[in-house]
């Protein structure tokens, strides 16, 4: 193999190179000439440095094709004065395709105007060449720029007979310059943070990215007010390496990266507008656009009457709930939207739907739920004089007057139950698709338990633990629905392996007043709760021979303190774990009684309950009876 050709690259004859430029077929790069040599040839430092054009050159492709942006570190935050910038080690690539490095962490100090706008004017990275202020103010964009310069001066020999000895410098040295690049955007006077939401929608709506230089790699947009920093905001320009490759050639408006931008900067911005204070503001007064998908303010829907004044009158929003752990998805999802535009014109405003979402743990979702007459309700902007901005023919045909709006009863519980969602600080919203279909549903679904999960796994097993006459006892106040959702409840596989937290779900259903389906739901929600019962399921599994005895069972169930001994267990080493079961299960050593040739059934399983159960030894404490002994006791 030749390393000098490569692989795939042909030697053309003269002749060829000749009938291929005349048919128009051969595209010459430029750039990618080098020198040939050959013996006799003579050697000038042109030829060298051609050379070294070369591979540079072949470098910065290569940088190209992978995307540009940050690789690792580079991270900046506002240094310990006001008029100081952190940047730590890391590097990255240009969108030239140039390799910029920091070594090591840098403090950046701002109040050095003259040396950052040298920079800025000796490298055009600006449209206009400032002069150095020691009072600037506006929006400036932090970069790396990759540089080089001369050093490490050496003798030079004449290149004639009567020429003289120089010096020049003999090395060349690549580093990298932190330069403040001015964001142009018209030189508006106005407030920074004003500046700061038109800015975002010129590069995250309009694509007003690409108007910085293609030599620099941004690290953060800063806002200065007398060489003072008043914002920093990293996901405005930052973007990881390989951000600007599009993850869905010919679909979606932007690559995901830019949309995930986005709603970090947004997320960023309103952080920051909350942190000032102030009076509840509309989204248009702060952002002239919105991702598709984000955080939202508290306090936005009024309660009273349920209306909202953050997003456009002209705006359809809807009120609705999500389980906490499929917010994600959504987002994801919303992502490949393009953005809410909210200077835009009303019919384009009136083509946009937004939902608002209130997260719900999973354990708490069907309790919610069961609260809700709909999972869906619209919101009423509470825009003043909004009928004003109506056409006369549209005014005459009643066609987009606002209804009037209706007082709610207080007593309604499914309208308390949307207050108290729309209360909760963590509200979410995100732009919908415009699809033509409906999802209102007439009647409302009802979950039936089959009568053989009720009567075959949950009755027989609770007899055969000693829990049937407790059931009997919460299923003569319940009602039809109630039962079928606690004969559910009772059947699922973590209360069907699990005795004690079987007695635990009988004993707070025994103390609800009514025995409704919101008290059952309530019940399942806070015993599915995170790390509820699991105290419990260890002292059942202390030791693998046992089971709790029928009369510690009975007792949880008719009102004892499992909440105690589900705390006290979870934090318990092991060593005291098996005094504490020993204290609240009263565990008895059993042996598994199976049908002549069956197979044996693993203690605790839901099939082990409905089939051969174990049989108990003895009704007695492994304390007092070794264990040993009790297992070769008489059943």
């Amino acid at each position: 193999m030749d390393l000098t050709k490569g692989l795939a690259r042909v030697s053309l004859a003269a002749a060829e190179v000749a009938a291929l430029r005349t048919a128009g077929a051969l595209i010459e790069d430029p750039r990618r000439e080098r020198p040939r040599y050959f013996d006799g040839r003579f050697l000038a430092a042109r030829d060298l440095i051609r050379d070294q054009q070369y591979i540079l050159t072949r470098e910065a492709d290569l940088g190209q094709a992978a995307g540009s942006g940050v690789a690792a570190g580079l991270d900046v935050d506002a240094g310990g004065a006001g008029d100081r910038l952190a940047v730590s080690a890391g590097h990255g690539v240009t969108p030239a395709g140039e390799l910029v490095l920091l070594p090591r962490d840098v403090e950046l100090r701002l109040a050095d105007v003259r040396r950052a706008e040298q920079l800025s004017a000796r490298f055009g990275l600006g449209r206009i060449a400032h002069p150095p202020l020691r009072n600037r103010t506006g929006l400036f964009v932090l970069a790396l720029r990759p540089v080089e310069f001369t050093a490490g001066p050496i003798g030079a020999y004449p290149t004639s007979i009567t020429g003289k000895r120089t010096v020049e410098d003999g090395d060349i040295i690549e580093a990298t310059a932190i330069v403040l690049v001015p964001w142009d955007d018209d030189g508006a006077a106005d407030a920074l943070q004003a500046r700061r939401g038109r800015a975002a929608a010129a590069i995250f709506a309009a694509g007003g990215a690409g108007a910085l230089s293609s030599n620099v790699l941004p690290l953060a947009m800063v806002a200065l007010q007398n060489n003072v920093v008043a914002w920093v905001d990293v996901p405005m320009v930052r973007r990881e390496l390989g951000a600007d490759r599009a993850d869905l050639p010919g679909l979606g408006h932007a690559p995901r990266a830019l949309r995930l931008a986005h709603l970090l900067q947004h997320q960023a911005h309103l952080a920051d507008v909350l942190q000032v204070g102030g009076r509840a503001f509309a989204a248009r007064e702060q952002f002239p656009a919105l991702p598709p998908a984000g955080p939202l303010p508290p306090g936005i829907i009024d309660t009273r009457d349920f209306t909202q004044r953050y997003f456009p009158p002209e705006m359809a929003v809807d009120f609705s709930i999500i389980p906490e752990d499929e917010l994600p998805a959504l987002v994801e999802e919303a992502l490949t939207l393009p953005p809410i535009d909210l200077e835009a014109d009303a019919d384009t405003l009136e083509a946009t739907a937004v939902l608002i979402l209130a997260p719900v743990p999973r354990n708490e979702w069907r309790v919610v739920s069961g609260r809700l007459a709909t999972r869906t309700r619209a919101l009423r902007p509470a825009a003043v004089n909004l009928v004003a901005t109506r056409k006369p023919l549209e005014i005459l045909q009643k066609l987009r007057i606002p209804r009037v709006v209706i007082a709610p009863e207080p007593a309604d519980p499914s309208t308390a139950e949307w207050a108290r969602l729309a209360a909760l600080p963590g509200l979410w919203f995100a732009r919908r698709r415009n699809l033509a279909y409906r999802d209102e549903l007439a009647g409302e679904a009802v979950r039936l338990a089959s009568l053989e999960i009720r009567s075959d796994v949950v009755v027989n097993r609770l007899q055969a633990i000693g829990l049937d006459t407790s059931l009997n006892r919460v299923l003569e106040r319940a009602t039809p629905l109630a039962a079928s959702e606690a004969s559910a409840l009772l059947a699922s596989p973590r209360f069907a392996d699990s005795p004690a937290l079987t007695a635990a779900a009988l004993s707070e259903l025994s103390k609800a007043e009514t025995v409704d389906r919101a008290a059952v739901l309530r019940v399942a929600a806070d015993l599915s709760a995170p790390g509820v019962g699991d105290g419990l399921v260890k002292l059942e599994t202390a030791r693998v021979d046992t089971v709790p005895s029928k009369t510690a069972l009975r007792e949880i169930a008719d009102g004892g303190d499992w909440r105690g001994a589900d705390t006290a267990a979870a934090a318990a080493t092991k060593a005291e774990l098996a005094p504490l079961a020993n204290k609240v299960l009263r565990p008895q050593v059993v042996r598994t009684v199976a049908a002549p040739g069956a197979t044996p059934v693993p203690r605790g399983t839901a099939a082990a309950a409905a089939g051969s159960a174990p049989v108990p030894s003895a009704e007695v404490p492994p304390a007092a009876a070794p264990a040993g002994k009790a297992a070769g006791a008489k059943g």
